[in-house]
């Protein structure tokens, strides 16, 4: 019997050891308590699809100084799911017991850096000692890309393999075809992150407005939908019914200031879909949507190992180096521009897609096979790629002078009303500090 011991999985097993979910019976209490990142979940299931053993057992990160969840027996291997591990702000120093103790191979799949901005980070000193124990016992770090390949490279890892994300080879082919997309009458899927901001936006207030405009220009289109990627109050939306189903569309609505746009509230009250099942999500994809836009890396991939089109919009070191890895059309939030659905997709360059996949596709075989791990799959069709790509598939749209003049007028107008309420607030602030710190400030102003 083959045995694999997996590090922050995240989710059950279906029987078969092939497809991941979230075993959830109850959603409103289960969110009522807070999110949960299904694309995490994704992640899991590409990778339980591509591996093969009988018996797969998991211990969370958070858990990992529980030496009652260690394993008693042997293991042919232990894998780490990927995720943000690379990042100033965590420190998964709590695992080095658990990981000095594994016997074997412990290999890391898709190990990613998480800053808003490329940069060089300090990680914590508990995540460099784990980390260093881990890059020797086993071949490769398989990582991200080449950012991330960067930030182990400076804390003297050099046995990697940049093989992107395991959820992008989830289909377990060599090779994929990117349907064809007919820009004005594709149906659209979007995404949404609300809270983006610290090590997830180079520009908090940029991507939020970008994130509203897209809103709604997909909600303009009645085939249109929104998946909800475990966002809380999305997810409660859905499940939720009567005046607590629209207290959380309202908030939805509040956060992007759309009070009172009945398109977008039809989108989010009708249209939206949650799933806590990867198949299901991924059938659901496949039957409904024609192009994938949004804001949730996995949002877009739970389409794109399917062939279906993708455009993301890029605002963290981790979408960016994705993007970049797999060629796929990103619009950059940084540069701040009106969002034209048809024009975007009338400008989306996919052509380099399925040529850059079967290469990455090429050095994720190659990465499992040199680790020892027992896979499935088909042997690649073109050699790995001799370097990684560094340069961005930007979509360029030819702008109107109206259109521009028109979104920065809106812009500006936003701008100067959130200037002004925080003027306000800091003045209200103010008056209170005098309030309490001197009993006769009132009669003094008023003097």
């Amino acid at each position: 019997m083959k045995k694999l011991f997996v590090l922050n999985g995240g989710a059950a097993v279906k029987p078969g050891n092939k497809s991941a979910f979230l075993k959830i019976d109850d959603p409103l209490s289960t969110f009522a308590r807070g999110g949960i990142n299904t694309g995490d979940v994704l992640v899991y299931d590409a990778m339980l699809k591509a591996l093969a053993y009988d018996q797969i057992t998991n211990v969370q990160f958070a858990h990992a100084a529980d030496e009652k969840l260690w394993p008693k027996d042997d293991y042919d291997a232990t894998v780490i799911r990927g995720s943000n591990y690379l990042t100033e702000t965590v420190d998964i120093g709590n695992v080095i017991p658990l990981l000095k103790k594994l016997k074997g191979p412990i290999v890391p799949v898709g190990v990613g850096a998480q800053a808003a901005k490329y940069k060089k980070l300090e990680l914590p000193k508990g995540s460099v000692e784990a980390w260093k124990i881990i890059a020797d016992k086993c071949e490769t770090i398989g990582v991200r890309g080449v950012y991330s390949a960067e930030v182990f490279n400076d804390i003297g890892i050099k046995n990697i393999r940049i093989i992107g994300c395991p959820s992008f080879y989830r289909n377990l082919r060599p090779s994929i075809e990117i349907k064809p997309l007919d820009p004005a009458n594709a149906r659209v899927g979007l995404t949404l992150n609300k809270y983006l901001s610290a090590d997830y936006a180079s520009n908090a207030t940029k991507t939020n407005r970008m994130q509203r405009a897209l809103i709604q220009a997909v909600a303009k289109r009645s085939a249109n939908r929104l998946y909800s990627q475990g966002e809380r109050e999305e997810t409660l939306a859905i499940f939720e019914t009567g005046e607590a189903k629209q207290k959380h569309i309202q908030s939805i609505l509040n956060k992007y200031h759309l009070e009172g746009d009945k398109d977008v509230e039809a989108l989010v009250s009708d249209r939206m879909q949650a799933f806590f099942d990867v198949d299901e999500w991924a059938a659901d994809a496949r039957d409904n949507v024609d192009v994938l836009v949004g804001f949730r890396l996995h949002g877009n991939v739970i389409g794109l190992h399917q062939g279906i089109p993708a455009v993301f919009f890029t605002y963290d070191s981790r979408i960016r180096e994705l993007s970049t890895l797999f060629a796929i059309p990103s619009v950059e939030i940084e540069d701040y521009l009106p969002i034209n659905l048809e024009r975007i997709f009338e400008s989306a360059d996919f052509s380099k897609v399925q040529h850059v996949y079967r290469l990455n596709y090429a050095e994720y075989y190659r990465f499992l096979t040199e680790n020892g791990l027992n896979h499935v799959l088909a042997k690649p069709v073109a050699s790995p790629p001799e370097q990684a790509l560094v340069k961005p598939n930007l979509v360029r749209v030819d702008q109107s002078v109206e259109d521009v003049t028109g979104w920065f007028r809106n812009e500006v107008d936003f701008m100067t009303g959130e200037i002004e309420t925080l003027r306000s607030r800091a003045w209200n602030l103010e008056l209170k500090l005098r309030e309490k710190t001197a009993p006769d400030a009132k009669e003094k102003l008023a003097s």
